[in-house]
């Protein structure tokens, strides 16, 4: 009897360790998410969102945005409800919560791993305190782990589960794949023979996953952002994706802390040790998975997937990269699980060195995410330099009453994307030459801008629409003394003379030089045309 106590007490005292863990976690984020000020991919998606009269109508206008439907159909959905930009911050961390959730009391991962992925930079801030469609991604990965755990590898369920998950963003199409192959691995390597049925059930998964990401292509595709994608003319197709596959680890280089990377880039001899220590790290954690060959196979697969994603369509950033670490966190619970259940004289035999020491390369790739969090924190909370200046450009117009009405306009154009969520000013867009909020990053625009162009529309718009016009610029301009071209965006540039400085600075008056952002190019200097 007093065995039975001790175990029950000892469950009790487990779960309530989970509870304030979460608890802890939530407090956090939530922290992090209310100071946060929001940039402009955030906004971007509220404003494609709210598109439109109807649902219909606002997918209709996001097709070929560059990301399939359900992130923007969540927020349109909030914001028919609460009427409030906030839904932003609300419902990115209503699914994080969820994810983090599923995460502390329902996955089998070892209490370390937990730990460790609860508090890393992509769980606490970038798919929780930052508000966008990855954080969907994470919660996707974990509720097809939990339903896998309890046996529930039915090919209908487990297919919709996949064509949602493809829907989330581009990058989980290839999550998907390596669920994919997970399932197919383990049924081909499985002993004894898996019987028919289970191979039905897989194909059925395969057809509804393949719907889904055929959603995913005809929403995304053609995308209006021509120029948002890599410049492949003059590159060698099989080259560059034979060197994808041969140096995946180099496009996962942002698991480091920013001092890491600041190092890196200061230091060529850093750069190369720091590289090849992060190869280290990642085709050992690999290993991890040595005693499931489907699970690392998958891993390997959802790896090389993303590298050539990375190199063929779109640089990633670290909220694409993490996804790979989303993606380990699930195979190591499903072979957590596995084992548990008894995997057999086999799996026991490969837990051996090998596995060990893909496990503590795991362990040391999480730690290195925790680190990049406490950075974050003490940016938030200790430094207090916001990611964006985009609230205080909002505090600041609201603070002048002679600006209520005035229309806003930037360079570069995006730095108006964030404004929306602060102000009700009007903003201009001036590649494209129209009033919006929402930036198309096309070749059909004005690619090359000088500062005298800029000082014209603005004369020609307070012209027509009689109220004052705001200048936000990213550049310093007492600051360039001789004539350059900037490249900003992906192929925009900037022209700037120290006669088209001295002209601009004639014609207005700079009113507010806003301080640093951590993390984006998003401070300004406002001028107001006289």
């Amino acid at each position: 009897m007093a065995s039975i106590v001790s175990i029950v007490d000892e469950s009790r005292s487990a779960k309530l360790g989970r509870a304030l863990i979460f608890f802890v976690w939530l407090a956090l984020a939530s922290a992090l998410g209310w100071s946060e000020t929001v940039w402009r991919d955030e906004v971007r998606a509220l404003s494609l969102a709210l598109q439109g009269d109807n649902f219909a109508d606002m997918l209709r206008q996001m097709q070929g945005e560059g990301h399939p439907a359900i992130w923007y159909i969540l927020l349109r959905a909030a914001h028919a409800l609460v009427g409030s930009p906030v839904v932003l911050k609300v419902v990115a961390l209503t699914i994080a919560a969820a994810a983090a959730c599923l995460l502390v009391f329902r996955l089998k991962l070892p209490l370390s791993i937990m730990l460790l992925s609860l508090f890393g930079s992509f769980s606490v801030f970038e798919y929780a305190a930052m508000s966008r469609n990855y954080g969907i991604s994470m919660l996707m990965v974990f509720v097809i782990v939990l339903t896998w755990q309890k046996g529930v590898r039915n090919g209908i369920w487990s297919g919709l589960l996949f064509a949602l998950l493809a829907n989330t963003n581009v990058h989980s199409v290839v999550l998907v794949g390596g669920f994919l192959a997970y399932w197919f691995f383990d049924l081909v390597l499985a002993r004894p023979r898996s019987p028919l049925r289970e191979y039905r059930g897989f194909a059925t998964a395969a057809v509804l996953a393949a719907v889904g990401v055929v959603l995913c292509f005809l929403t995304v595709y053609p995308t209006f952002n021509d120029t948002g994608q890599n410049d492949l003319s003059g590159e060698n197709f099989a080259l560059l994706a034979l060197r994808a596959l041969a140096l995946a680890s180099s496009h996962f280089l942002s698991f480091y802390p920013d001092s890491i990377l600041g190092l890196m880039v200061a230091d060529p001899s850093a750069f190369r040790i720091f590289a090849a220590l992060m190869s280290v790290l990642i085709y050992g954690s690999l290993l991890g998975l040595a005693n499931r060959p489907a699970a690392m196979i998958a891993a390997a697969l959802v790896l090389l997937g993303l590298s050539l994603l990375f190199t063929l369509v779109y640089p990633g950033g670290y909220r694409h990269q993490a996804l790979w670490l989303v993606f380990m966190i699930a195979m190591t619970a499903l072979t957590r699980h596995i084992q548990g259940d008894g995997a057999g004289v086999s799996g026991a035999a490969a837990a051996g060195r090998i596995v060990k020491f893909g496990r503590l390369c795991f362990t040391i790739l999480l730690a290195l995410q925790v680190m990049s969090a406490a950075v974050k924190v003490n940016r938030t909370f200790v430094a207090e330099i916001p990611f964006s200046r985009s609230k205080d450009v909002g505090a600041f117009m609201q603070s002048r009453p002679d600006l209520k009405d005035a229309i806003i306009m930037a360079d570069p154009d995006y730095l108006v994307e964030a404004l929306p969520y602060y102000v009700s000013n009007r903003t201009y867009l001036l590649r494209e030459d129209r009033f919006g909020a929402i930036v198309r990053y096309t070749r059909n625009a004005r690619l090359s801008l000088s500062l005298a162009d800029i000082l014209q529309s603005a004369r020609r718009l307070r012209e027509s629409e009689k109220v004052p016009v705001v200048i936000l610029l990213s550049q310093r301009l007492d600051q360039i003394t001789a004539p350059v071209s900037l490249r900003e965006s992906y192929v925009w540039r900037l022209s700037l003379t120290p006669e088209d400085i001295s002209a601009f600075q004639s014609a207005t008056e700079l009113i507010k030089r806003f301080g640093p952002a951590a993390g984006s190019d998003e401070t300004y200097d406002a001028y107001v045309l006289k």
